[in-house]
Order: structure tokens, then C-alpha cells, then sequence
């Protein structure tokens, strides 16, 4: 088996430089530094290949953490691991601020953090790097589907963000996906291996959404006849995603807030205060900003929530990835029902990629489903289609100005010609009877990605 990348390891200490060769001889390419120097000169040389550094602070003539800052002007994003039993005249906060290491693991932890630490930084390089792992990677381990640029930028920030304890706002209209985000960001953390809590706040009593998140003893409300162990006490050293949250009563929000500032919450009915560690993610459809405005929302919890924000695009603002969103579901739904596999038609296809969406990625799976189960034919027609949306299609969604339905019209044809043609690009030109390198700029014009 092929190696999972290449690392360079910085110490003054023989003994540990030979303990973490031993460590990760198996699975990385590994070259050692017995000083900043040397780490220097190695990364200088070798500049294309390394993945992650890790690097210990208290060393003899340039320190690790100078060595960092020259690593940084070498190599801008080189994930730096900082392995220490001592940080010297810094702590750890200040390091972390001033530095902004990849990860800070103290040599006295257990040798499993490192490992784990090592393999997201040389993952998290590695894809950064590599725009068709990228796209791969997020598929696979995440089930994020779509090659568009838009898409592209939110795998990025899962990257980047999910090793971190980071607070994440992920916004989007419903059926964008927004859940799959917050589980590849706990995926991707190092509380992978804790509890993932999800709660959905939306359309919900706030005593039931209280008990949900905080707990309760047993007889202390009507309905309570056992004790219940709250999300916020589930999920402790693990992440909490808070679906809708802008749906939530504004006494809720107080009491997150407390938790937020405090680590510390109870049960209701319970004196006892327990202390909790949790990384909140965070999700809303609604426009926070707007009711912090109107005084739904407060505002100081929101600044608080608020963290990295991702946006979620509505599947029109990404229809070129309709074609690989249709085969993924196609060939997920008809092997989970051994109906064996079916088809759709080219002209069934144009249709999908024409129709806007209005509930998302979530629409586009169910009738996929849908028609998969419904249809008796291995090949569904745009017929079945056409009666199962209720649309005979027109190419157009009939808002917006000339220019800007003309645009959308354009983009739709050469999706849908694209996807005739398996992604094609000269194909896709000869067909629409255009200069491929005109075409080209047209693809870059139109931010249609081609995978």
C-alpha cells in the first residue's frame, strides 16, 4: 500500500527523532531535522512535496516557534504541528493566536492525538492541493456531492475549519444539505471519535426543545416519568448541531448563551450543576441578522454562534451538478432496492437539469426515489417525469431581465449538452456548433465546472 503522504519531523533530541521515525515510518515518507536549520534548508528543498511538519518549540538556536514563522514564508499553508513538553516563556492561547499552528499536542499525551493530528494535516494539505481529491474525498467520506465551484469552496472550508473547535453557522434554504455539512465537520475534528448530538429546533415547544437540549429529572414537569440526559450533557467533548436555530424561543437562547460562557448547565428540576465541553454547530434557513433586528434573535448569543459561516447554495445556483447529483442517488436508491439498475432517458435528464428546484438537493433525491419505485421500465422516460413534476419544461425560469434570463438559458443548454456528452467538452462545442476555445471562456464565464 502506497504511502499517505510525506512529513517532516523537527526536533534537537535523537532519541525522540528515531522514536517518531519508528512512529510513522510505516505509513509516511518521513525526513528528519535536528534544528530550525535544517528544517529550513529541508523545506527549501523539498518544498513540493511535504504534507506536515511537526515541530517542537524548545530547541537550541532558533527556536520552533522563529523556525515556524520561516517555514510560514517558505510554505504559506504548510499545516505546522507544534509537539512539545515545554512552549517556553508562551502559552498555549498565545501561541495559537500569534502562530496559528495546525494543531498543539503536548509530548507528555497519548501517542494516538498525534497520529490523529498528523493524518488531518496531511489530508487537509494534500486535498487542498488537489482539486479532484477534493471533490472525491468529499463524496465519499461525506456524502457531499458536486463539482461546482460554489461546492468546492464549501468542501474547502470543512477542510480547513473542521479540525478546528471553531463555532460554524452553516446557512442555506431548506434541502441545500445544510446536516451533511455539520457531520463532515464533526467527521472531519478531532472529537470525531465523542457523540454527534442533532436537534432540530423547528416547530417545537420551548419546554420540549428545553428539555431536548438540557435534560430533565423525573417528575419534574407533567410527562416527565424518567430522567432524561439532555443534548448539551450527551455530547460532552463531542459536537452539538443546532438545526434551525433561528427558530428557537428567546428564554432558549438565554440559557444556550449561559452554557456558551459558562460550560456549565442543569437539568430541569435539578440544582446540580453539570459541566459540559461541546463545539456548536449551527444552522438556520432564516436571515439571523434580520431578527436580531426585530429582537427575535439576541444579539449578543449570535456574535457568539456566529464563528466561520458557510452558505449552502440552492441547487439552481449549482445546476450543473444536477447530472452527478442524479447518478449518485440513482445508483445509491436502485442498489439499496435491489430493483436492479434503471436509467433515464437523455430527454428525461434535460428536464431535470432544467426544472429550478425549489426544495433542493432533498427534492432532486426524493423524485429520483420516487421514480425509481414508481416506474415498472428500466428506462424512465421525460414523460414519467414531466407528469411526476407537473412541468413540461421551457428552458427558462421566467424571472429577471433579458440579460439575465438569457444567461440562464445559456448555462442550462450547455449543462445539458455537457452531460450528453459524459462531459465532453470539444464534444459539447461540436455539438453546439462553437470554437472550443470560445467555448472554454464561455464555461469560465459562466462558472460551469466541468468534472
Amino acid at each position: 500500500m502506497g504511502k499517505l503522504g510525506t512529513i517532516l519531523i523537527v526536533d534537537d533530541d535523537p532519541l525522540v527523532l528515531e522514536a517518531m521515525e519508528e512512529s510513522f515510518n510505516d505509513d509516511y515518507n518521513v525526513f528528519l531535522s535536528s534544528s530550525g536549520e535544517e528544517a529550513i534548508t529541508a523545506l527549501l528543498n523539498k518544498r513540493k512535496t511535504i504534507d506536515a511538519v511537526i515541530l517542537d518549540i524548545r530547541m537550541a538556536k532558533i527556536d520552533g516557534l522563529t523556525t515556524a514563522t520561516r517555514l510560514k514564508e517558505i510554505v504559506p499553508d504548510i499545516p505546522i504541528i507544534f509537539h512539545t513538553g515545554y512552549p517556553g516563556d508562551y502559552g498555549e492561547e498565545e501561541i495559537e493566536t500569534k502562530y496559528q499552528p495546525f494543531d498543539f499536542v503536548g509530548k507528555n499525551e497519548r501517542p494516538i492525538r498525534l497520529q490523529r493530528a498528523v493524518k488531518n494535516a496531511v489530508s487537509f494539505h494534500r486535498l487542498k492541493t488537489s482539486r479532484t481529491d477534493l471533490i472525491r474525498f468529499a463524496r465519499i467520506e461525506y456524502g457531499l456531492v458536486g463539482s461546482s465551484q460554489v461546492m468546492q469552496e464549501v468542501y474547502q472550508t470543512i477542510e480547513t475549519i473542521g479540525p478546528t473547535d471553531s463555532k460554524v453557522m452553516i446557512l442555506g434554504a431548506t434541502g441545500t444539505g445544510k446536516e451533511l455539512v455539520a457531520r463532515a465537520m464533526h467527521k472531519r475534528s478531532h472529537r470525531s471519535d465523542k457523540p454527534l448530538a442533532i436537534i432540530n429546533c423547528n416547530h417545537k415547544a420551548p419546554d420540549m426543545v428545553e428539555s431536548e437540549l438540557f435534560g430533565h429529572l423525573r417528575g419534574s414537569f407533567t410527562g416527565a416519568i424518567a430522567d432524561r440526559v439532555g443534548m448539551f450533557e450527551y455530547a460532552h467533548e463531542g459536537t452539538l448541531f443546532l438545526d434551525e436555530i433561528g427558530d428557537l424561543d428567546i428564554t432558549t437562547q438565554a440559557k444556550i448563551l449561559r452554557v456558551i460562557e459558562t460550560g456549565e448547565m442543569h437539568r430541569i428540576g435539578s440544582p446540580k450543576i453539570i459541566t459540559v465541553d461541546v463545539r456548536l454547530l449551527c444552522a438556520t434557513h432564516h436571515d439571523l441578522q434580520k431578527q436580531v433586528e426585530d429582537g427575535t434573535f439576541r444579539e449578543d448569543l449570535y456574535y457568539r454562534l456566529k464563528g466561520v459561516t458557510i452558505h449552502m447554495p440552492s441547487l439552481e445556483d449549482r445546476r450543473e451538478d444536477i447530472p452527478e447529483l442524479l447518478d449518485y442517488f440513482v445508483e445509491r436508491c436502485c442498489a439499496r432496492s435491489a430493483t436492479g439498475l434503471k436509467v433515464f432517458e437523455p430527454a428525461a435528464r434535460d428536464l431535470l437539469i432544467e426544472y429550478n428546484w425549489p426544495g433542493n438537493v432533498r427534492q432532486l433525491m426524493d423524485t429520483v426515489q420516487s421514480l425509481i419505485y414508481l416506474t415498472p421500465s428500466y428506462y424512465i422516460t421525460r414523460r414519467e417525469v414531466e407528469e411526476y413534476l407537473k412541468y413540461p419544461g421551457q428552458v427558462s425560469n421566467g424571472n429577471g431581465s433579458l440579460s439575465e434570463r438569457v444567461k440562464d438559458f445559456k448555462r442550462t443548454v450547455i449543462i445539458q449538452t455537457l452531460d450528453k456528452h459524459d462531459g465532453n467538452v470539444s464534444a459539447a462545442a461540436r455539438e453546439l456548433k462553437v470554437d472550443p476555445s470560445n467555448f472554454r471562456k464561455t464555461l469560465k464565464d459562466l462558472q460551469i465546472e466541468v468534472s
